[in-house]
């Protein structure tokens, strides 16, 4: 279901992940992954790009935003992870106009056929601010939409049986690291916020602070 808030729409794209039991520990995972085509007055925005063979998924979403692949302006990389920037081939070739951006350290980790521009904390691309959220990958960026409040959490968390969690530790770089950056996310008290993993919750606010405040489990 697409989001509309003052006049932007974010339409988002599902892919659903099975990995097999020792891929990413001892049992079998399964998830979902979301990238978001995120329209607004300023431009058509691409956050993140899902796994390889997303490009129809993602036509799907700008087709209900009454887009097209030449109507993005911009794709931003939450991080270098292969569930987001799987299908940037694809989307490069679609949307060769589209301008790329990703967060400084990992920028130049990530395969493109076209240049990756580097982001830091509080750039902006369009109406988006970059918060930088180090821990999960050492370049992780969030994505604050002040106008209207919404904050892209990217990887820093997610949601699972209606209640927000912390990014698997397993697929986590720097767990300290990703503590501070989910205070950092705490003290932005955005609206909304929309994630990479899982879907919406109300009063995200209120549930990400108890989640800061009760510190994280023993193993994650």
């Amino acid at each position: 279901m697409a989001l509309m808030v003052s006049h932007v729409q974010v339409e988002p794209v599902i892919q659903q992940v099975h990995l097999a039991a020792g891929v990413a520990g001892p049992s079998e995972l399964d998830f979902d992954v979301r990238c978001f085509v995120i329209t607004g007055p300023s431009g058509l925005v691409l956050l993140d790009t899902g796994l390889e063979g997303s490009s129809p998924q993602i036509e799907l979403a700008l087709v209900r935003a009454r887009a097209g692949w030449s109507d993005i302006t911009d794709v931003i990389l939450t991080h270098s992870h292969p569930d987001h920037v799987g299908g940037l081939t694809e989307v490069t070739r679609n949307a060769p106009q589209a301008v790329l951006w990703a967060g400084q350290a990992d920028a130049s980790g990530i395969r493109a056929t076209a240049p990756i521009r580097p982001l830091s904390d509080n750039d902006y691309v369009r109406d988006l601010r970059v918060i930088s959220t180090p821990g999960h990958t050492m370049g992780h960026i969030s994505l604050l939409h002040e106008p209207a409040s919404i904050l892209f959490a990217g990887d820093v968390v997610g949601t699972m049986t209606g209640e927000i969690t912390r990014a698997p530790s397993q697929f986590t770089a720097d767990a300290a690291m990703a503590e501070e950056s989910l205070k950092k996310l705490d003290e932005l008290r955005a609206d909304r916020m929309v994630f990479s993993h899982g879907p919406e919750l109300t009063d995200p606010g209120t549930r990400l602070h108890r989640l800061v405040s009760d510190g994280p489990t023993p193993g994650n």
